[in-house]
This record gives C-alpha cells, structure tokens and sequence, in this order.
C-alpha cells in the first residue's frame, strides 16, 4: 500500500511474470491436448475401417449363404481398397454394392499391413471365399496407420465367423472355436 497525500492506493493487477507463467502452462496444456487428439483421432480411423471391412466380410457370409453360390472378400494392397463380388461360374463376376458390401478405400494414413490365408498362394490381391454353407477360408487381416494403433480383423474357416480385436494379433487358434464366447447377431 502506498499513501499520497493522505489518500490510500493499493496495487491491484499481476505482474508481467505472473502472466508469463499462466501463459506458459495454458500453452503447454494446448499442445498436449492437441497431440493427444489426433492421436486418438488416428487410433479411431484404423478402428472405423477395421470395422468397415468386418461388416463387408459379415455381408459376403450373408450373401454367399442366402444365394447359394460363393462369394468372395477381395483385399487389394495395392490400390488400397477392398470390396466383395460374386464368384458364379454362371455368370461374369460382378462387383457388389449395398449397403454393407460397398466397394471401400482405405484412408490415406491406413494400410493392410498383414493379410495371412490358410491354404492360399501368395499373390497381389488377396481373396477370401465364403462358402454357401457358411465355411469361410480362413483369414488375419491386420490394419495399421504404420504406428502403434492397429487392428486385427479373423475369420474362421469352420463357422465364417468374423471378429475384430483392437490391437495386434499374437496368437490364432485355427483348430478351436470358443462355444462360450459371447457372440453377436450378424
């Protein structure tokens, strides 16, 4: 408090460091805001497209059983992108389009990482064949933005069951199926 004259002022307000600091710490909590959201952002992309290609597998089981005939899941590296078509003898293969079984291209920070087929030659273009009894080949798919974020879509020979995990997939039973596994209706 300092007195003039008989009158009383009192310093009120901060000091320039003060508003530095505050400064400071409301910078810093931006910037790890900031990098913690699109990371998260980055981690949901490959999620939403993992789920993506498990609803298209989902659908080629469901056409392949409803129609009779085969129906295939096709995984193009190359050109990005993955979508399901017909495999009749009958007639020429056709793509499909619905509304889960739409031609889809990858986002541009995702990638197939890893796509492993039981009794399969490697090739460019990887196709995984729904049976009409409801067999699938069997299948790993493995999604990644070339980070940590990944996820890991399977299917099983036997049932054609699809699954997606988040995260890498260490170990595949091929022979096992889990009867007590909660399951969802596709």
């Amino acid at each position: 408090m300092t007195e003039i004259k008989g009158r009383c002022f009192c310093r009120g307000g901060f000091t320039l460091i003060e508003l530095l600091t505050v400064a400071a710490v409301i910078a810093a909590s931006v910037i790890a805001s900031a990098a913690l959201m699109l990371r998260n952002q980055s981690k949901t992309k490959v999620i939403q497209t993992a789920q993506q290609l498990t609803l298209a597998a989902r659908a080629a089981r469901v056409r392949a059983v409803e129609s009779g005939q085969s129906c295939r899941l096709v995984l193009d590296p190359q050109n990005r992108c993955f979508f399901i078509r017909t495999s009749s003898s009958d007639e020429p293969q056709a793509v499909l389009s619905g509304p889960y079984s739409k031609p889809v291209q990858l986002p541009e920070s995702i990638r197939l990482e890893q796509v492993l087929l039981l009794d399969s030659e490697q090739t460019d273009i990887f196709e995984i064949e729904f049976k009409p009894n409801g067999s699938a080949q069997t299948a790993v798919i493995q999604l990644s933005d070339g980070g940590k974020n990944q996820a890991t879509v399977t299917i099983h020979q036997i049932s054609g069951r699809v699954k997606m995990t988040r995260g890498a997939l260490t170990t595949l039973l091929v022979d096992r199926i889990d009867l007590d596994e909660e399951q969802t209706a596709i």
